[in-house]
């Protein structure tokens, strides 16, 4: 896919055209190498930054080493763009790739220059906007399913948060078996075993990250 349609399937450019508006704003490319940590805790983030290729995961690196993951981000998705929407802009986590990666970075400050269109500028921030509020419903469903104790209704929450945001019983995560454990802080082994028992029960079936949930299996479990 080229940068243009990346750009343009970008929540930043939602109903705009990004070969008329980037010019405009100017910003440029960057590449990033595999397993570089391209933004520290800490860091203060004063960019918006369009993931173009590869793949990105937001974490919190603990001192032991292990990492607690936020989100996994692909093509498309704005690099700690709600970081940039803060007063402080002070990132809270660690963004590292996971291969090599390329970006359209632009300063934050860029989209409210008096220099551009007054129509571009409210269009530009209503749609960091809209990116800030779907962040907070994510984070909404991901604080949700961690209220639950048990791996099983951890599980459940989970996924069918992800049924519903898609539409339909069967539906792909954007995870592998450990990023998933990750995600739900849990025991890699833990969520497998507790998979195949859901599986075995008819309230799921699943190869890789593709999933179906029954909902007539469902209504007899518990996920409060």
């Amino acid at each position: 896919m080229e940068d243009r349609e990346i750009l343009a399937g970008s929540v930043l450019f939602r109903d705009l055209e990004p070969e008329e508006v980037v010019p405009l704003l100017g910003g440029r490319q960057e590449e990033y190498p595999a397993n570089r940590v391209v933004i520290q805790e800490g860091e203060r983030v004063d960019r918006l930054e369009v993931l173009l290729s590869g793949a990105m995961r937001a974490v919190r690196l603990d001192a032991d080493g292990s990492e607690f993951l936020y989100q996994q981000l692909f093509p498309g998705y704005l690099v700690a763009g709600e970081v940039a929407c803060t007063p402080r802009r002070t990132s809270p986590y660690s963004v590292c790739t996971l291969e090599r990666c390329t970006t359209w970075s632009v300063p934050v400050d860029r989209l409210s220059d008096p220099a551009l269109p007054a129509e571009l500028r409210l269009a530009l921030l209503g749609n960091l906007l809209h990116f800030v509020s779907n962040q907070n419903i994510r984070k909404y469903y991901k604080i949700d399913a961690l209220s639950v104790k048990s791996a099983r209704q951890r599980i459940l929450k989970y996924l069918t948060a992800q049924a519903g945001r898609s539409g339909s019983t069967t539906f792909t995560i954007p995870f592998d078996r450990e990023t998933m454990a990750n995600y739900l802080c849990l025991n890699r082994s833990v969520l497998s075993h507790t998979l195949k028992e859901l599986e075995g029960e008819g309230v799921l079936t699943f190869r890789k990250n593709r999933f179906t949930l029954f909902p007539e299996k469902l209504s007899g479990q518990h996920t409060g």
